[in-house]
């Protein structure tokens, strides 16, 4: 793999998607520092880091690895089985300005057909709903009217901190990075943003008849 070529492609890609080295990081799973590294070219990443980065950034792996000259996957051979599409649900509501009330039955959601290659290991989850993002809370991450995908056959317990979620409040959609703080008994949603007027929202243990947690976010893109 020629360095050069892969630092200046994966510029490239992080340029168009508007998305920093930390909002990669937070997305692939990735270390900021590993990344740093291999931006720096100290190191070149293996294959399966290369995926990742693919995935998230929408561009054919095979022209991050300076294989192809095809950056985007609508290019690859029809037969690819990185091509094979699957339908997922799909909320034509953005989450900060509020979803049905009967979001718990999905029962209005469209459909919306993505390649496997986009979500990756997610590919053929019957549990993926896709929502749009309308606001800066999360700008540090994720852009404001980005589409993201979210598995929703989670609770509670099963969330790490610092996933990113989305979350409802009486049906006050957000989208939110999650902590728990067992010390102080509280679950906490913190903003990622480079507007400092967005604050976290707190629910005590004991309070959170009307906190439910829809999904935990597991990429996101400009456009499908």
């Amino acid at each position: 793999m020629n360095k050069d070529l892969f630092i200046s492609r994966m510029k490239e890609s992080l340029k168009d998607s508007s998305m920093s080295q930390y909002s990669l990081s937070m997305l692939t799973g990735i270390n900021k520092g590993s990344i740093s590294s291999y931006m720096s070219g100290k190191y070149l990443p293996k294959q399966d880091k290369i995926i990742k980065f693919a995935e998230v950034l929408n561009v054919n792996p095979e022209w991050l690895m300076c294989h192809s000259d095809n950056k985007f996957i609508d290019v690859y051979d029809p037969n690819s089985p990185n091509l094979n599409q699957n339908t997922y649900r799909y909320i034509d509501n953005s989450v900060s300005a509020g979803v049905p009330d009967n979001i718990d039955g999905y029962d209005f959601a469209d459909q919306i057909e993505i390649p496997n290659l986009f979500l990756g290991k997610y590919a053929n989850r019957k549990d993926i709903l896709i929502m749009k993002v309308n606001g800066d809370s999360m700008n540090k991450v994720i852009p404001d009217k980005s589409f993201i995908a979210i598995i929703t056959e989670i609770n509670m317990h099963s969330i790490r901190d610092g996933d990113i979620v989305v979350f409802s409040d009486e049906y006050n959609y957000s989208v939110k990075k999650f902590f728990n703080n067992k010390k102080e008994k509280k679950y906490i949603f913190v903003p990622e943003s480079y507007d400092s007027s967005f604050r976290e929202i707190t629910f005590d243990y004991d309070n959170t008849d009307n906190l439910k947690i829809i999904g935990k976010v597991i990429m996101f893109c400009s456009k499908f």
